[in-house]
């Protein structure tokens, strides 16, 4: 994972490293995690604080290190074959057949082909086509042009960040519901915004809470509030009733609001209804009160296509909005992979339904057996309707995500995620329940979550540790 500030990164001070050691270390042979340790010493990092600028010590927290040795520990600590590795939101089956087999073709061509080399800037114009494309065949969504209204991107990641310097300037606001995606707060600050966080509790089914949204929304400076649908890291689908919310709210806007729809997991949805475009919802809001949002939207193959490794991303809005977009792009990675764009699209063409190989079963299937699983060791879970995780709360019988997690690595071989990397707010003010959040990948195959299952089931969460 990428490196954050201080109040958003993942876990705080040293104890991560010295936790995930410790639990390393008893295991004979386990040295790993000594060496990460000592490569976070407070000597290296003051060597290198004073080469960075500003802008990077600000969102590296304040040094070199930072938290990022303690989330390289966990990875790498997961990596070992001996453990199932729940961390992070990577696929462990092939990913799309046909985007890999049109990709290998061409590459493996003797002969010149332009599909190796640049594509223009704002993506391969055939990728362009097969996304408005889709979006027409399986949304509806008949009035987007491949030419205004879409850039490609080198990832979902990426786009986020086109998206936030195209809209942030100095001063602007951003609205975040927390938990989210750790990207999207010190992209905001690199794009001179401030981040202003709306809590989604777990006891209120992580649902927006217009009271709350309010409390953080400013007519003059709030630019864009940040929808995640489904949400990564809870796997909720949002309501009508939420989108209409966030629709009255941005509407109130005298800075020209724009909703920013993180839409990375639209393809695996299992909610009632099925994935809801929120651009379409709020066209539809715009028509019925008579107000105007602007919506941009990301896309991304990592998750449509299973190719994580792919980087190939996408922006969909207004001609304007894209315009910027495709001006930010350029001056940044320029183009994602020409070859893989080729193999996307070809991918693309031939979703005719809304199961996208079959992933949306998939992780529905896996996540109502991990549930079942927690729930029988006494842990509340939330059941998510789409995405690529649950969300489990250990603080029955934990003081802290990171003992839960440290255990089950030392007796289990389970690796899963605590959660505080997920929030803005600082551990020790955030709620006891919330202290103790973990996420769990579950885009896996089912082989591998049942042996995970297997294992979980000889825990013991009640003995003394």
């Amino acid at each position: 994972l990428a490196s954050r500030s201080s109040e958003t990164m993942l876990m705080r001070g040293k104890g991560f490293v010295q936790a995930a050691a410790w639990a390393w270390t008893r295991t004979k042979g386990r040295k790993l995690l000594r060496s990460v340790h000592a490569m976070a010493s407070p000597c290296s990092r003051s060597r290198s604080r004073d080469v960075l600028s500003e802008r990077a010590r600000r969102v590296l927290g304040g040094g070199a290190g930072g938290h990022v040795e303690e989330w390289k520990a966990l990875l790498e600590a997961a990596e070992h074959p001996s453990v199932v590795n729940l961390t992070q939101g990577y696929p462990d089956f092939e990913g799309s057949r046909k985007a890999r087999l049109e990709a290998a073709e061409v590459i493996t061509r003797l002969e010149h082909n332009k599909l190796n080399q640049y594509s223009p800037l704002v993506g391969l114009g055939t990728l362009m086509a097969s996304i408005t494309s889709l979006y027409s065949r399986l949304w509806n969504m008949k009035d987007l042009d491949a030419k205004k209204n879409v850039v490609v991107t080198s990832s979902g990641t990426e786009a986020i960040s086109v998206a936030f310097q195209t809209l942030i300037s100095p001063g602007d606001e951003v609205i975040l519901f927390e938990p989210f995606f750790p990207w999207y707060a010190p992209v905001a600050k690199l794009a001179g915004g401030e981040a202003k966080l709306v809590r989604l509790r777990m006891e209120e089914g992580f649902s927006i809470s217009k009271e709350r949204l309010l409390a953080q929304f400013d007519r003059k400076k709030t630019k864009m509030i940040v929808l995640n649908t489904p949400h990564n890291p809870t796997g909720r689908v949002l309501s009508q009733s939420e989108v209409e919310i966030v629709h009255e709210v941005a509407s109130m806007s005298e800075a020209g609001c724009v909703v920013f729809s993180d839409e990375a997991y639209e393809g695996q949805c299992w909610a009632s209804g099925g994935h809801k475009k929120i651009a379409q919802e709020m066209a539809k809001l715009d028509r019925e009160r008579g107000a105007s949002v602007d919506v941009l939207t990301m896309g991304t193959a990592s998750k449509l296509c299973s190719l994580t490794g792919w980087r190939v991303g996408w922006l969909l809005g207004s001609e304007q909005i894209i315009s910027g977009c495709k001006a930010i792009h350029g001056y940044g990675t320029y183009c994602a992979p020409t070859v893989l764009q080729h193999g996307i699209g070809k991918a693309l063409d031939g979703f005719s339904d809304f199961s996208f190989d079959g992933t949306s079963d998939l992780m529905k299937t896996n996540a109502k057996n991990f549930a079942q699983v927690l729930r029988d060791k006494g842990f509340e879970v939330y059941m998510p309707l789409g995405g690529y995780f649950v969300v489990v709360d250990c603080s029955a019988f934990f003081p802290s995500s990171m003992a839960f997690c440290s255990a089950l690595l030392a007796e289990c071989k389970v690796a899963m995620a605590p959660m505080n990397m997920f929030y803005g707010t600082p551990s020790e003010a955030l709620a006891p329940n919330e202290r103790c959040f973990v996420r769990i990948a579950i885009c896996k195959t089912e082989g591998l979550i049942e042996e995970a299952i297997s294992r979980i089931k000889t825990f013991d969460p009640e003995k003394k540790r």
